[in-house]
């Protein structure tokens, strides 16, 4: 049952895509195919928990094919940077570790605006993947911005993408671990800052607004689960002053 801290439109729907079917493409079961020869390795280890160490150091010397490789345009320097596809990496998970593999965690979106006004979704998980090689649990982060508020409806379940992608990603060269060095960052590690520290221009940006229409593009902010009463109540008596002139 899905805790009632879930209840706004974006997380919403960031939930409900989670569990929409699982289904494989023709396409996606071909690429698995190229990889039989690597799973077969794999599969040579008896497989118990106590040879996920060993299948886990396997993995991280692989390097996957090059058909499952994709070049995309960089976000932080001229060029492209290589990854592969969210749904080709899950797949292989769940052919490796076992068809229960997935996430296990899904902690509230934090929804942040910096001192530049733009906004910013972050999402963080646990993905669990668990077979006969018994359970391994990864961690994953991820940060998509915004330039506006209603953009956010977008970010927050492309984050959570991002995220389970970051966390597949920990397990090693063949989920595409070492592709790139600098350049895949994919810019969704979220900083490692304190909340408060985020939001700190917020009080200050919202008595500076100068007409209702422009503090009503803060109300979603406003009133998402990671804002303080104390941000809430300045916005609030700003909505009283503007109504008032």
């Amino acid at each position: 049952m899905l805790s009632n801290r879930y209840n706004h439109p974006p997380v919403f729907l960031y939930w409900a895509a989670l569990f929409k079917k699982q289904t494989m493409t023709q396409a996606t079961k071909d690429l698995l195919k190229e990889a039989e020869p690597l799973f077969a390795r794999l599969l040579e280890f008896e497989a118990t928990p106590q040879s996920l160490p060993d299948v886990l150091a396997m993995l991280d010397n692989m390097e996957p094919p090059a058909s499952w490789i994709l070049e995309l345009p960089s976000q932080i320097k001229e060029g492209t940077y290589k990854t592969l596809p969210l749904d080709l990496m899950e797949a292989a998970a769940r052919r490796i570790f076992g068809q229960e593999s997935g996430i296990v965690r899904l902690d509230t979106p934090i929804l942040t605006q910096d001192r530049n006004g733009k906004f910013a979704a972050t999402v963080s998980l646990a993905y669990k993947v668990t077979g006969d090689f018994g359970a391994h649990y990864l961690t994953g982060i991820a940060t998509v911005t915004s330039p506006n508020i209603q953009g956010l409806e977008l970010a927050t379940p492309k984050a959570e993408s991002m995220a389970v992608k970051n966390a597949l990603k920990k397990l090693g060269g063949l989920f595409g671990k070492y592709l790139n060095k600098v350049e895949d960052q994919e810019i969704t590690e979220a900083p490692q800052v304190n909340l408060e520290e985020k939001m700190e221009s917020l009080p200050e940006t919202i008595k500076k607004v100068e007409t209702l229409e422009e503090l009503k593009s803060f109300k979603k902010l406003v009133y998402s689960k990671s804002i303080s009463h104390e941000i809430q109540a300045i916005y609030e008596e700003k909505l009283r002053q503007l109504k008032g002139k």
